[in-house]
C-alpha cells in the first residue's frame, strides 16, 4: 500500500497551483487542511474511544473518576444501599428511555439488563409493548422458582455511545447483559479536517467507490473499538454478555431510486440508458436481458447505487433464486452508506454485522445473529413486513421471535435451563389489538414519509383497521389535519387525536409529524377506510379544494407541503424540516433537479385555466437540444429554450387540460453534458465549509415556481421568457 505522503502528492500539487494563482480563498482552504495556519472549519471527529478506562471517566483535571449515573439515572445512596433515580437535569431525554423513575438496589433476583436503541425499545409500540416486556415474561415463565427481573436501558436514537452506556451499566450489578444495537452506528462525514485531503485524493482517483470504502473502514474501526472496550471490560468482570446482531427489512424496504453519482466521462449517460432499458425489459418479463443490463449498471457505479442492485434482486426472486436475491438486497442496503445527499433510513451495515461476528467471541461474548435467526424462522424467505414495521423496527411477531431467542441464550448463561427458542415464542407478552392497530397505522405513516411503495402503505392501513376499528377515528382526524392550512397544533382534528390515541400516537403525530400533501398516504388511508365501510373521499377532495385550490390563491410549488408530494427525496432536501443532526447544512437556497424530470402536484379544477410562473436555468450545458418541456397531466403544454442564465417563463394552461383535484406537473430537462470526475471539484470546498457535498449531476435549477388562477390574468399563451440579472448564483 502506498504511503500517505505518496497518496497526497496530487493534493500538494493542487495546493501549490492555487497558492500561485489569484484564487486566494481556495488556497486558504487548502492551507487550513494542512493545519499550517490553524484549524479547519470542518467539524471535528467525536471524541476517541481509546484510552478510556473500563468503568471510569476522565475528570476535568485528567484524573480518573467513578461514574455517578447510568443513562438518565443518577446514583444515590441510602442506608448503605445504592439505587438510581431519573435526573431532573436530563428531563428533555426522559421520553427516549423507559418510563422508569427509579432503579432499585440489586437484590436476590437475577438481574438482566437490556441495552439498545429504538429497535430494542419496541418503537411504534413503546411504551405499551416493548422488547423488555416480552423478554421478562419469557424468562419468568422458565425460571422454575428463580426470580428474574429485566432492567430496560434501551434508548431511542442511541448510537456509538452505546459503549459508554454498556460500561456504566455494570454499576447495576447485572447477572447478564444484552446489547441490541447497531442500526444507528454511523460515522460523522468527514470525521475530521485531517481526513478531508485523503477523501479528496481518493474521490478524484477512484470515484465514489473509494469514498464508500473509506466510510466503511471508519465504521469498522469504530465498531471494533466498541466491541473491544465493552467485551474486555465484561470479560474481566465475569459478566455474561449477549450481542444481538440486528437485521434489516430486506423483503419490502426500498431506498428511493436516484441517479448515479458522478462517473467517468460518458458513463453517466450510459448508466441512465441502461437503467431505462433494464426497467422496460423487466416489465416485459425478460429477466435475462434486465439482469444483463443491471450488471453493467453495477459495473459502472461500483455498487454505490441501489438501482441496478434492486433490478438484479427482483430478477433473482422472479427466477426463484432467493439466495442471490438476498445478497443483492444486502448490497443495496449497504450501498447508501456514503450518501449524505438525502436522509438514509437507519440500518446495520454488513461491515458492522461482520465485526460483531468476528470480534465479540474473542472476549467470550455470545452472539445472537438475527439475519440467521429470521432466515431459519421464515424458512429461507426474505424478512419483510411480517416481522418489520419499517426498515428495522419490528412487528410484535418479530419482537417475540427475537426475544425468545435472546431468552434461550440468557437462560443458558444463567445456568437455569437449556430450552430451544422455538419453544419460547408463545411465552412472550403480546400487545392488545388496540396497540397493534395504532402501531400498524404509524407504520403506514412512517413508510409513506420514507418514500415507500403504495402496496406497503396500504397493507399497514388495512392491518390497522383489521386489528381495531377505533383506529378509524384517528385516521380520519389525521387526514383532516394533514390537509389544513392551519398550523397543525391549532387544528381541531389535532386536539381530537390528543385525547383519542395512545401516548405514542400523540407523540408521533403531533410532535414528529409535518403537514404535507401526503398524496399516496392519504389515498391508502381512504381506500382502507372504504374497504371497512367508511367513505371519506368526498370530504378530502372538498377540503383540498378549499384549503389549497389554485382557484382561490396562488400556490408556491416549491414549499415543503407541495414539494414533498413528488416523492423525490433529493430534491426536497432543501426545504425538509431538519431534525437529523447528522445531516450537513444546505448550501443553496433554491430547488435543484437531480433527474431528467422534476415532478410537482397542485389542486386544480376542471375547465379552470391556470398560469405558471417558472424561473429556472440549466446547471450544466446541454448535450442535446437545450429545451425544457412542461407537461400537465401528461399533456405537453409548452417547450422553451433555456441555458445557464436565469430566465422566467410565464405560461397559461387551458382549463381543458386540468381535472378536479390533484394535477400532475412534470418539468422535463434536457440531457446535460455530464462533467465526469470533474463534478467532484467542489466537494473539497463543501467539506471544508461544513456544507452538504454535491456528489450528483444537477440537471436544472428552479428559483420560483408559482401556479395561480389563469382567469385572473390576461396574458398570451406563451409569454417570451426573460433573463433575470438580479438572482444570484450559489
Amino acid at each position: 500500500m502506498q504511503q500517505v505522503s505518496e497518496l497526497l502528492k496530487s493534493f500538494a500539487n493542487r495546493l501549490a497551483q492555487h497558492v500561485s494563482s489569484k484564487d486566494g480563498l481556495q488556497a486558504l482552504r487548502l492551507l487550513r487542511l494542512t493545519n499550517l495556519i490553524g484549524n479547519s472549519s470542518a467539524k471535528p471527529v467525536e471524541s476517541s474511544l481509546d484510552d478510556i478506562g473500563h468503568s471510569s471517566r476522565k475528570a476535568s483535571d485528567g484524573s480518573t473518576a467513578a461514574p455517578n449515573r447510568v443513562g438518565i439515572w443518577e446514583k444515590k445512596q441510602e442506608n448503605g444501599e445504592t439505587y438510581f433515580v431519573r435526573s431532573k437535569d436530563k428531563l428533555e431525554e426522559w421520553n427516549y428511555w423507559a418510563n422508569l423513575g427509579r432503579i432499585e438496589p440489586k437484590g436476590t433476583k437475577k438481574r438482566v439488563v437490556l441495552i439498545g436503541e429504538s429497535v430494542a425499545r419496541g418503537y411504534l409500540y413503546d411504551p405499551q409493548f416493548t422488547c423488555a416486556m416480552a423478554l421478562e415474561t419469557i424468562l419468568k415463565s422458565q425460571a422454575d422458582g428463580a426470580e428474574i427481573e429485566v432492567i430496560d436501558l434501551a434508548r431511542t436514537n442511541l448510537g456509538l455511545e452505546v459503549r459508554e452506556l454498556a460500561i456504566d451499566a455494570l454499576q447495576l450489578e447485572p447477572d447478564a447483559v444484552i446489547i441490541f444495537s447497531g442500526n444507528n452506528w454511523r460515522c460523522v462525514f468527514p470525521p475530521s479536517a485531517a481526513d478531508i485531503p485523503k477523501i479528496d485524493v481518493a474521490l478524484r482517483a477512484q470515484g465514489m467507490a473509494a469514498t464508500k470504502q473509506y466510510v466503511e473502514t471508519m465504521l469498522k474501526d469504530e465498531v471494533t473499538r466498541i466491541v473491544h472496550d465493552v467485551g474486555l471490560t465484561y470479560k474481566e468482570r465475569g459478566v455474561p454478555l449477549l450481542w444481538i446482531i440486528p437485521e434489516f427489512n430486506l423483503g419490502d424496504w426500498r431506498d428511493p431510486l436516484t441517479n448515479a453519482p458522478h462517473l467517468p466521462a460518458g458513463a453517466n449517460l450510459e448508466w441512465i440508458n441502461l437503467w431505462q432499458d433494464a426497467q422496460h425489459a423487466f416489465q416485459d418479463g425478460d429477466c435475462e436481458t434486465a439482469a444483463a443490463l443491471a450488471r453493467r449498471m453495477v459495473e459502472l457505479d461500483q455498487e454505490v447505487n441501489v438501482a441496478g442492485l434492486y433490478i438484479l434482486a427482483d430478477c433473482s426472486a422472479q427466477l426463484g433464486d432467493m439466495d442471490s436475491a438476498r445478497r443483492y438486497r444486502e448490497l443495496a442496503r449497504d450501498s447508501v452508506i456514503w450518501d449524505s445527499s438525502k436522509s438514509a433510513a437507519p440500518r446495520t451495515y454488513s461491515v458492522a454485522q461482520q465485526v460483531l461476528r468476528d470480534e465479540a467471541p474473542k472476549y467470550d461474548g455470545q452472539i445472537l445473529d438475527m439475519p440467521r435467526l429470521f432466515k431459519e424462522y421464515l424458512k429461507g424467505a426474505l424478512p419483510d413486513r411480517q416481522l418489520f414495521l419499517d426498515y428495522c423496527h419490528m412487528t410484535s411477531e418479530g419482537i417475540q421471535v427475537t426475544m425468545a431467542a435472546a431468552a434461550s441464550c440468557i437462560l443458558k448463561q444463567l445456568a437455569l435451563k437449556d430450552v430451544a427458542w422455538t419453544r419460547l415464542i408463545g411465552q412472550a407478552a403480546s400487545p392488545s389489538h388496540e396497540v397493534e392497530a395504532e402501531a400498524a397505522f404509524l407504520a403506514a405513516i412512517h413508510s409513506a414519509h420514507w418514500w415507500q411503495p403504495y402496496d406497503v402503505i396500504h397493507s399497514f392501513c388495512a392491518r390497522a383497521l383489521q386489528q381495531s376499528r377505533h383506529i378509524a377515528k384517528i385516521m380520519t382526524c389525521f387526514v383532516d389535519m394533514q390537509t389544513r392550512r392551519t398550523p397543525m397544533l391549532m387544528c381541531r382534528s389535532a386536539e381530537q387525536i390528543s385525547v383519542s390515541g395512545s401516548p405514542l400516537i400523540q407523540h408521533y403525530l403531533l410532535r414528529y409529524n409535518n403537514q404535507q400533501l401526503d398524496r399516496m398516504l392519504l389515498d391508502a388511508v381512504l381506500h382502507a377506510l372504504k374497504d371497512a365501510g367508511i367513505e371519506a373521499r368526498e370530504q378530502l377532495d372538498s377540503l383540498r379544494k378549499t384549503e389549497y385550490g389554485v382557484a382561490g390563491r396562488d400556490i408556491d410549488l416549491l414549499d415543503y407541503y407541495h414539494c414533498s408530494a413528488a416523492l423525490q427525496p433529493q430534491e426536497v432536501m432543501w426545504v425538509l424540516p431538519k431534525r437529523d443532526v447528522f445531516l450537513p447544512q444546505e448550501r443553496h437556497h433554491y430547488y435543484k433537479a437531480y433527474w431528467c424530470e422534476s415532478k410537482f402536484v397542485f389542486v386544480g379544477e376542471a375547465d379552470c385555466p391556470v398560469r405558471f410562473q417558472l424561473t429556472f436555468r440549466l446547471h450544466y450545458p446541454s448535450l442535446t437540444d437545450p429545451k425544457v418541456t412542461l407537461r400537465v397531466n401528461a399533456v405537453n403544454v409548452g417547450t422553451v429554450e433555456v441555458n445557464r442564465e436565469w430566465a422566467t417563463w410565464n405560461i397559461t394552461v387551458p382549463g381543458r387540460v386540468l381535472k378536479d383535484g390533484l394535477n400532475d406537473i412534470v418539468v422535463e430537462w434536457p440531457m446535460p453534458d455530464f462533467p465526469g470526475m470533474q463534478g467532484y471539484d467542489d466537494v473539497l470546498n463543501d467539506l471544508t465549509e461544513g456544507n452538504k457535498p454535491e456528489f450528483f449531476c444537477i440537471f436544472g435549477e428552479i428559483h420560483t415556481f408559482v401556479v395561480s388562477n389563469g382567469q385572473k390574468a390576461v396574458v398570451s399563451a406563451h409569454e417570451p421568457h426573460q433573463v433575470l440579472s438580479a438572482i444570484g448564483a450559489d
